[in-house]
């Protein structure tokens, strides 16, 4: 995946945008949901008490499946990078990582949203919180860029004062 960006900042401003837009959009779902949950204008008692109970173990399986594997993907292709490869490349191959990590993220919000949806369980909404954290955790910062890349000092200088990245 091939982006354009003049300098760190432009690189983390893209990333993050794309990021936040994963966490934004189902919140505002959760939100939607959860309110009318409490307001008890929602209720869908579609399903057996039985079929809810697997409902709750397999969503929450499925949740914590893609979650470890997003991170797994992540630090497998972040192990692909080479020391001679130049800084531009790296921040390429970690976005893409990052973004393929938070889609995995991303799939598992929808999973607790959809658990909410069917159930008005509020126990979706810890499921919801899981994924969160795993969002808040792996969120691109600059030093989190500089650490989980490896820099040299001059990288590292070039990332952390937003300089033009050739």
């Amino acid at each position: 995946m091939s982006i354009k960006f003049l300098n760190s900042q432009e690189f983390l401003n893209k990333l993050q945008t794309r990021i936040n837009a994963l966490i934004a959009i189902p919140m505002l779902i959760l939100i939607y949901f959860f309110l009318r949950i409490e307001n008890n204008s929602f209720n869908p008692e579609i399903l057996s008490d039985e079929m809810l109970f697997y409902l709750r173990l397999g969503i929450l399986f499925m949740i914590l499946v893609l979650v470890i594997l997003g991170m797994i993907n992540f630090r497998r292709n972040v192990g692909l990078l080479k020391v001679e490869m130049n800084l531009r490349d790296k921040l390429e191959l970690f976005f893409s990582a990052s973004i393929i990590r938070s889609y995995m993220f991303g799939i598992a919000t929808i999973l607790s949203l959809a658990g909410l949806i069917l159930s008005a369980e509020q126990i979706y909404v810890g499921y919801y919180t899981i994924c969160l954290v795993a969002f808040s955790i792996t969120y691109p910062t600059p030093h989190r860029i500089n650490k989980q890349l490896k820099l040299n000092k001059e990288d590292r200088e070039i990332i952390l004062s937003r300089k033009k990245i050739e």
